[in-house]
């Protein structure tokens, strides 16, 4: 494709998407909880002769196929054209209250969108645009994922599993986030890992109540629960490599009815991230004997329970390797910033990395010469000119 006509187009569905993105965030919803959302979605896409399915109640997929496509097959295994390709965007809102009074500020009591999906989705919207305007040069099939439950549940999870990848194959996959630390404009890039992969966990101490005035007579849970605290700090610290990456956070302690009574219960919650499933399994079981032989040593008895989180953000390096060519030839080296350090939150794009190739990258969000508030902050600003640059990526990854 032409890319001054592929700019030219891309300019055009960024005026419209903007307006979209304005529309979307005066609705934010919960995860799987994003009904008004997904029919602002759906309505756009049958307007461009679009057709759209759920495989989930609140996940949407558009898929585009390119001229002599055969649907039964991997795109592998027709001859002349390229792998099929995802591109993805999130839909769902945070439980936060928006700060800034805007002219299309949150209309929903208590959630905003506080993490950018509004213009992640504005952004795949306009890539949806400029798609169905060049059907014709289209030598690959195109799935668009409108994905639930981001922060909550990992509705990434639950859209591989209702077949989003599959019939046709797709042999790669991209996506990208909202960086308010990187003026709009620009796009950061980054190879191997990304994100962490995590785990929650729930601590639950039995003690046995009795009087203040009498603790002999009880097993005190909350004492017991702080020291469960301070041991924790030294599981990173004395039990993994000094040079992998580990977070063992407790957020979250519970305990006591009244000043002048031992606690018989303490309820303690937490988390752990690492990029090593080694290092997450060892973490996991230092957490439990610490757990179980410190109320021991109290008269009490400990029990931990994990809940699964994300696994490990980790970019393949070939599809990162087309993400930065596609991009220098767009809009210029300057404007590609390499990402050195990997965070230690998560993403649940990185389920789709887990079933194909693909990379995610960062959409640089923030205003120049100016403070930029973080993603989950009540007071996020937007800088709308990045939508134009994350609708010319994702398009141009289509056709180049």
């Amino acid at each position: 494709m032409d890319i001054e006509l592929l700019k030219q187009q891309v300019a055009d569905a960024a005026i419209h998407a903007v307006e979209l993105r304005r529309e979307l965030h005066r609705w934010p919803e919960p995860g799987n909880q994003e009904f008004r959302t997904v029919k602002i979605i759906e309505k756009e896409l049958n307007g461009l002769g679009l057709a759209v399915s759920y495989p989930l109640p609140t996940g949407l997929l558009c898929t585009i196929l390119c001229e002599g496509s055969d649907t039964s097959n991997s795109r592998s295994e027709v001859a002349g054209r390229e792998e099929g390709i995802a591109l993805r965007a999130d839909v769902d809102g945070l439980p936060i209250t928006e700060r800034l009074r805007l002219p299309f500020s949150s209309s929903v009591d208590g959630f905003m969108h506080a993490c950018g999906h509004d213009v992640h989705t504005a952004v795949l919207l306009g890539t949806a645009r400029v798609l169905a305007k060049n059907k014709h040069l289209l030598n690959r099939d195109v799935k668009l994922l409108f994905q639930p439950a981001e922060e909550t549940t990992g509705g990434a999870e639950r859209m591989i599993a209702a077949g989003c990848l599959r019939n046709p194959d797709v042999g790669s996959v991209y996506g990208l986030h909202i960086k308010p630390e990187l003026p709009a404009g620009q796009v950061g890039f980054q190879y191997g890992h990304v994100h962490a992969a995590s785990d929650m966990f729930r601590i639950r101490i039995k003690g046995r109540r009795s009087h203040g005035a009498s603790p002999e007579k009880g097993v005190d849970a909350l004492l017991t629960g702080c020291q469960v605290v301070s041991s924790l700090q030294t599981v990173v610290s004395r039990s993994t490599g000094a040079t992998d990456p580990a977070v063992l956070t407790v957020g979250a302690f519970h305990s006591g009815t009244a000043g002048n009574i031992i606690a018989d219960e303490a309820i303690l919650e937490g988390t752990i991230r690492s990029f090593d499933p080694e290092v997450s399994r060892v973490l996991r079981q230092r957490t439990e004997d610490i757990v179980k032989y410190t109320a021991l040593a109290s008269g009490g008895e400990g029990q931990v329970t994990f809940i699964k989180g994300y696994p490990a953000l980790v970019n393949e390096k070939a599809a990162t390797d087309r993400l930065v060519q596609i991009a220098q030839e767009l809009i210029g080296s300057e404007n590609l910033i390499g990402i050195k350090k990997p965070s230690m939150s998560v993403e649940d794009f990185s389920y789709y990395l887990h079933s194909t190739k693909g990379s995610f990258f960062f959409l640089g969000s923030g205003f120049p010469h100016r403070e930029n508030p973080p993603i989950h902050s009540d007071n996020l600003y937007i800088n709308e000119d990045c939508i134009e640059t994350g609708i010319l990526l994702m398009s141009a990854l289509c056709f180049l």
